[in-house]
């Protein structure tokens, strides 16, 4: 057996082929999503964007609060009887957090149509928000059904159909329905059908995969065990962590829309989820994280799952610092080039936005650590610790501050999150990811970025072919660092050896390069 064939471990392996084809789905959700929210943005305006944007935010707090905690409850125990060999309560789970979710979620799917014009004028003070806010209530409960649905794909550890449903699927669908409504003038409310329709559709492509590829529920003779007891034991805390994590999510955005205008909210939601786009590393390791460890924790395997724990903060780290520097330091020309001159104002948001994800995403496997260990209560008391800090922080930034306050209430909470966690499992366990060799990709992110801003600011004229070329020329320049640093180890050789084998591809030749830099 080859040094190299020793580093396999089996649950590394696993993240690595997940995270492979996770990566590119996300990495192409996202970037159809980023490109409808450009196009939505440029073809409406602020104005209109802000009324999305809040309807879009309405529908999110809604189905998570439908949602009751039952998805990361799936991700927990559908792994953890599949490393038990016990399908009986695999489909018990599976039924259970149906019969508990999917009710809620047409109760508040009624109850924000009804009350969606009180919301608009009482609230938002928008009185067209309200037909926007109505088409999104009836794409409630077809998105809670395809979250289960989904997430129990994802307990089986198979991420292709994730992929498939809500990275392709999903997005591609919205953005062609969304542009096809434009042009023939439906303007907002087009915007916010199209939307709604492509979550519509969502659940019944994700059953179709889950009966016929991943695991029967209507076609098996497999008896349902009632597992409703622990599950909503494990999952009810996780409620008040969701609605923690609403408050998180959205309270900066339903904010602006309380104290300013839709065109204020509208600019920030231009550096918002670009700030976001630096969770693609973090979903793509994440979303097969936990059903990884829950196998190992399982199997009572501890140091494989410390190991494996270290090994996935390194990888996100190697790929979310360089993303960060790159808006940190490009962040007006990045929002510009993008949205256009009328959103330069959110460019100090986006720095700010930038910086609290970074943390939050280096630190954001603990909490998968602490959900495997069954720490949920210690999960809910970190969200709401970092949640009222937020929900202060905005009420006392945006009137003095506007979209800068937001952004800074925000990025100091999901860092405040992320470090609480950190401490938590370090106090229970003695567990923590970091080794001295991750500096090494920190010590090559930051060189890099320093010679390709030099390069850029004194050198050339900002323009769309200087940044996409200095983003190549930062990647390979960055690449090149981490090779004499010696930041590479038999585990990363591991790692490309096992998306090769998901997907295809060819990195023999690039193996050999990097083993000589070991």
């Amino acid at each position: 057996m080859s040094s190299e064939e020793s580093y396999l471990d089996v649950s590394l392996r696993k993240i690595a082929k997940g995270a492979g084809i996770s990566f590119i789905g996300t990495a192409i959700g996202m970037f159809f999503g980023f490109i409808t929210r450009i196009i939505i943005a440029k073809w409406l305006g602020p104005s209109d964007y802000g009324l999305i944007s809040l309807g879009f935010a309405a529908m999110s707090i809604a189905a998570t609060l439908s949602l009751f905690g039952m998805g990361a409850g799936i991700k927990r125990y559908v792994p953890f009887y599949k490393g038990k060999g016990d399908v009986g309560r695999i489909k018990g789970t599976i039924l259970a957090s149906l019969k508990i979710s999917f009710p809620l979620s047409v109760i508040f799917a009624f109850l924000l149509f009804w009350y969606a014009d009180w919301i608009s004028v009482h609230f938002f003070h928008e009185l067209d928000l309200t037909p926007v806010l109505r088409i999104f209530s009836f794409a409630i409960p077809f998105l809670v059904l395809s979250d289960n649905f989904i997430s129990v794909t994802i307990g089986f550890q198979d991420m292709k159909y994730v992929v498939y449903v809500r990275d392709i699927f999903q997005n591609l669908f919205k953005l062609g329905a969304i542009v096809i409504l434009l042009v023939l003038g439906f303007g907002v409310l087009g915007v916010a059908w199209g939307w709604s329709l492509s979550i519509v559709l969502m659940p019944f492509l994700a059953f179709y995969f889950l009966e016929k590829k991943v695991f029967p529920i209507l076609k098996t003779k497999i008896k349902a065990i009632p597992v409703e007891k622990e599950l909503f034991s494990f999952s009810w805390p996780l409620i008040f962590t969701a609605t923690a994590g609403l408050v998180m999510g959205w309270v900066d955005t339903i904010m602006l829309g309380y104290f300013l205008t839709a065109p204020v909210v509208g600019i920030y939601n231009a550096a918002l989820p670009t700030a976001r786009l630096l969770k693609v590393a973090l979903g793509s390791f994440g979303v097969i994280f936990m059903p990884v460890v829950s196998e190992l924790y399982a199997r009572n395997k501890i140091e494989d799952l410390k190991n494996t724990y270290s090994s996935v903060t390194k990888w996100i780290v190697s790929i979310v610092l360089p993303g960060f520097l790159l808006m940190a330091f490009f962040s007006k020309s990045i929002i510009r080039i993008m949205f256009g001159g009328e959103y330069i104002e959110g460019c100090v948001a986006l720095t700010i936005l930038a910086f609290g994800f970074f943390v939050y995403c280096v630190l954001g496997p603990t909490t998968s650590v602490l959900q495997t260990y069954g720490k949920t209560k210690i999960i809910m008391i970190c969200y709401f610790v970092a949640a009222s800090a937020n929900f202060a922080l905005n009420l006392l930034l945006i009137p003095k501050y506007g979209i800068n306050g937001a952004a800074t209430a925000t990025a100091f909470s999901f860092v405040l999150m992320g470090v609480l966690n950190l401490l938590f499992i370090y106090r229970i366990e003695k567990m923590q990811p970091f080794r001295l060799s991750h500096l090494k990709s920190v010590f090559a992110s930051i060189t890099a970025i320093l010679v390709i801003y030099t390069l850029t600011k004194y050198l050339t004229v900002v323009s769309l072919f200087v940044l996409v070329s200095m983003f190549f020329v930062f990647w390979g320049l960055y690449f090149f660092l981490l090779l004499l640093f010696k930041s590479f180890g038999e585990e990363d050789l591991m790692i490309m050896r096992a998306i090769d084998e998901k997907l295809g591809t060819k990195t023999s030749w690039m193996r050999k390069v990097l083993r000589r830099f070991l």
